[in-house]
């Protein structure tokens, strides 16, 4: 068992198959092949099932992923002091994003202090992201959460509060604020199950004695965006999410209570090493 074995298993975890890892890491579908056979012979268990759509991990292969993550950013860490102090210039990072809006300001930074880095980001909403990083499948979210779960490392960045996306020509495009019983009758358009900020909406709006039953639901929120815009309803969005299109504008709605944290995660194991650390210390800087 040798390095680059554990590198080629933790890229195909990461991206999902064997072509996609040899891509990531610069080297022929074949290397990583034969890095794979190695290093199964030497545990002597398969560590990949392969599927319609790409591999899965097995049982052994799960256990081994966080102990091998561990591993490659140990090793960064180690290279980056020997060669530069703590200065990264090389390896790889995993980051798992809710809200591009947030995090673009932070990766900018990142990239400019740690140009040799490879980052692959994945977006997705805070339920599931938090869920990857369980399954060692990203080392660090930033994630809208009303509060830290427990067994996570948690630092919140910045506040947020959801508020009500209104297209230009609605009747109240220029109210500074709404009530929440003016939102009865209204078609509302839904992120996914699973959405904090469709989450945060639906406990606000039942404190209040409210339903709102949503007339379209989509699976992202710059789909919810073009809806909006095209006059299909009203949105929600998060206070620091909803850009700078001039088709829309937010509404804060005053009697309801709508505000959740946006938190830098990532598991205890991993919050000191290599570029996770360097990662974290850029984000705290961002919002200081």
């Amino acid at each position: 068992m040798n390095f680059a074995q554990l590198r080629a298993f933790h890229a195909i975890a990461t991206h999902g198959g064997f072509s996609a890892a040899a891509q990531a890491l610069g080297v022929s579908q074949p290397a990583i092949t034969q890095h794979v056979k190695a290093l199964e012979q030497a545990f002597g268990a398969r560590l990949f099932l392969r599927t319609g759509t790409g591999v899965e991990l097995t049982r052994d292969g799960r256990d081994l992923l966080p102990k091998v993550r561990e591993a490659v950013l140990t090793l960064d860490d180690l290279g980056a002091r020997m060669e530069n102090g703590r200065a990264l210039r090389s390896g790889h990072l995993a980051l798992g994003l809710c809200a591009p809006f947030i995090a673009m300001p932070i990766l900018q930074r990142f990239s400019a202090l740690h140009p040799g880095l490879r980052l692959d980001v994945r977006f997705d909403n805070s339920g599931r992201l938090l869920g990857l990083l369980t399954e060692h499948r990203v080392d660090v979210v930033i994630v809208t959460l009303t509060a830290p779960p427990q067994g996570f490392v948690c630092e919140r960045l910045v506040e947020q509060r959801v508020e009500i996306l209104v297209p230009a020509d609605h009747p109240w495009w220029g109210r500074p604020s709404l009530q929440a019983s003016e939102l009865s009758g209204e078609r509302f358009i839904f992120r996914e199950e699973g959405s904090m900020t469709r989450h945060l909406f639906e406990r606000g709006m039942a404190a209040r004695g409210l339903e709102i039953t949503p007339t379209l639901v989509l699976g992202s929120r710059e789909a919810v965006k073009e809806a909006v815009a095209a006059g299909l309803g009203l949105g929600i969005v998060l206070s620091r999410e909803r850009g700078s299109d001039p088709r829309l504008r937010g509404v804060p709605v005053d009697d309801a209570a709508m505000t959740a944290g946006e938190y830098l995660v990532t598991l205890p194991d991993l919050r000191a090493r290599g570029a996770v650390a360097a990662f974290s210390d850029v984000a705290r800087q961002a919002f200081a």
